[in-house]
């Protein structure tokens, strides 16, 4: 099943899309856990779910330190390494239900 199929997953995407505009993306770490979430209930795969257990409080650490790492070495930890951070900690949050 495609979890990121259906107007449910749109409207989630665009309302935390407008979140992350109105707060100039400080939210970016609070709005990309209710998105995994939501994702992880949405997913099956051979007939088994997933369960996402990750928190904004985590996500708000590699987060952080990868905008500062990027920062420090104008960019260049975001072109190596940082992009995928997220990928990472989403993968150590998952787990079978």
């Amino acid at each position: 099943m495609m979890a990121e199929s259906g107007l449910g997953m749109f409207f989630l995407r665009f309302a935390l899309l407008l979140v992350n505009l109105f707060t100039l993306f400080l939210a970016y770490p609070w709005t990309s856990a209710a998105y995994y979430s939501a994702w992880a209930k949405n997913v099956e795969i051979d007939g088994r779910r997933i369960r996402f257990s990750g928190n904004a409080g985590s996500f708000f650490i590699v987060w952080l330190k990868t905008l500062l790492l990027s920062t420090i070495t104008l960019g260049l930890y975001w072109i190596f390494i940082g992009k995928k951070n997220t990928a990472r900690w989403v993968d150590s949050n998952l787990s079978w239900a």
